[in-house]
């Protein structure tokens, strides 16, 4: 099976318009939503990653209102194959076990796992952390739900002789390491600036 790349992105409030709910959740209904800063990033690698290997597949995935098509419609044009939006309002206000959780159904969902009949050729990419809420807990949660190995704080990352090689940033310096397939990758908003998405 060819490699398939899935970005997981998060649509979020922009920093200087985020309010809270009486319900003590994100208001989202009036501020203006851009596609997570650190999310950028991750699209990027799984962009270049396909430069490397034009066979590969790219996908795009999100959770939350049906408002966030904005930013995987941007996904789109920016050169991803196919979106995926998990929408339900039972899932508002979810905190980031029942996020993880929910993703790493959907991608099973989808055909990916390490279970039997499912696509193990896959790589997950992240952002690092989402700017409203800074936990960095879905990129790893969602790796260990689906029980592969993962890469956090990385910077750049290859897809070489099917594994990935990639630069992590650590105290005081960085480290490389080598992943197998499938794996996942919370990338620090450090590594590459990330395109624009065509008109």
């Amino acid at each position: 099976m060819a490699l398939t790349i899935i970005s997981l992105m998060k649509q979020v409030p922009l920093p200087s318009e985020m309010r809270m709910g009486d319900d003590g959740l994100m208001d989202r209904t009036k501020a203006k939503s851009i596609i997570n800063i650190d999310c950028s990033y991750a699209l990027e690698a799984g962009l270049q990653m396909k430069n490397e290997n034009p066979e590969a597949k790219l996908i795009v995935c999100s959770m939350g209102p049906p408002s966030f098509e904005e930013s995987l419609k941007k996904a789109l044009a920016m050169g991803y194959d196919e979106a995926y939006l998990l929408s339900d309002r039972r899932l508002g206000g979810s905190d980031t076990y029942a996020t993880g959780l929910a993703i790493s159904h959907l991608l099973r969902h989808l055909g990916y796992g390490k279970e039997e009949g499912l696509d193990s050729d896959f790589i997950i990419v992240a952002g690092r952390q989402t700017s409203d809420g800074d936990t960095a807990h879905v990129p790893s949660q969602v790796a260990e739900n689906m029980k592969i190995p993962q890469g956090t704080f990385i910077e750049t990352a290859n897809y070489k002789d099917g594994k990935i090689q990639a630069k992590r940033i650590i105290e005081g310096g960085y480290q490389m390491m080598s992943l197998p397939l499938p794996c996942a990758m919370s990338f620090t908003p450090t590594g590459v600036d990330p395109r624009r998405p065509k008109l």
